[in-house]
């Protein structure tokens, strides 16, 4: 931490990637219960499978070209995982990029709600959600 008390840009920058990949891995947790039902000793392999292949590029893809197929918790979801792909991104990528603490805990406050919220809905709305991003993986 800086002499001045605040988190340094290397842990602002953490965070944010952290809060993106969170909202990753709840869609691809979401998808393999699923699928696959819980995970348990006698179904570990398939639904690891299944959680492995959720891929970022077509999740996102997805979620933003077809919006009219999901509920408003899914199309909430779609957005703010698109925001923050885009801010994790910037965050891993970008050596000169900056983020104010205010910025990356409105980041984590919005991503938490969004988990929460998709968490939440309708199970039909979860399940298309579950086709539509793992359909053609392997």
């Amino acid at each position: 931490m800086p002499a001045s008390g605040q988190p340094s840009q290397e842990a602002l920058r953490r965070a944010v990637s952290t809060a993106y990949y969170a909202m990753f891995h709840a869609l691809a947790n979401s998808n393999a219960d699923l699928t696959e039902g819980n995970e348990t000793p006698a179904n570990q392999a398939n639904w690891t499978r299944t959680y492995r292949s959720l891929r970022h590029v077509r999740a996102a893809s997805i979620l933003q070209k077809w919006p009219h197929l999901f509920g408003q918790q899914v199309q909430n979801f779609a957005v703010v995982i698109d925001a923050m792909k885009a801010q994790r991104e910037e965050a891993d990528y970008n050596p000169d990029a900056t983020f104010s603490v205010r910025q990356v805990l409105n980041s984590i406050n919005r991503a938490e709600q969004a988990i929460t919220a998709f968490s939440s809905a309708p199970h039909q709305d979860r399940a298309m959600v579950t086709v539509a991003t793992l359909a053609g993986q392997r």
